[in-house]
């Protein structure tokens, strides 16, 4: 690997935004451990370490999966509650209609 020495700069392929604000991002990563990123044709950047946009992204991939087995989980007790209310509003009803019978 070739250590970092002076800093790099690369713009995205797409575009970010919509409409008139459409722009490509430049992506520069700079000496001592740090990334910007800033819209193209402007000024103002945004930099961050990288160690922290490495912890951000385990971060994300985390709540991803624990959010997926919250919609299973989801999905699980909703059928369950779901066969719950059928089955009472059978009870409900076959119990009325043995006492119009009687």
């Amino acid at each position: 690997m070739t250590p970092l020495n002076k800093a790099v700069q690369r713009v995205t392929i797409d575009e970010y935004g919509y409409g008139r604000n459409r722009r490509k991002l430049v992506v520069a990563l700079e000496k001592g451990n740090l990334i910007t990123l800033r819209e193209q044709r402007r000024r103002k950047g945004h930099t961050a370490r990288l160690w922290d946009i490495y912890c951000w992204l385990l971060r994300c991939e985390a709540d991803r999966a624990r959010m997926e087995k919250f919609r299973e989980r989801k999905a699980r007790k909703g059928v369950q509650l779901a066969e719950r209310r059928q089955r009472a509003a059978e009870s409900r009803l076959f119990r009325n209609s043995k006492k119009r019978e009687a």
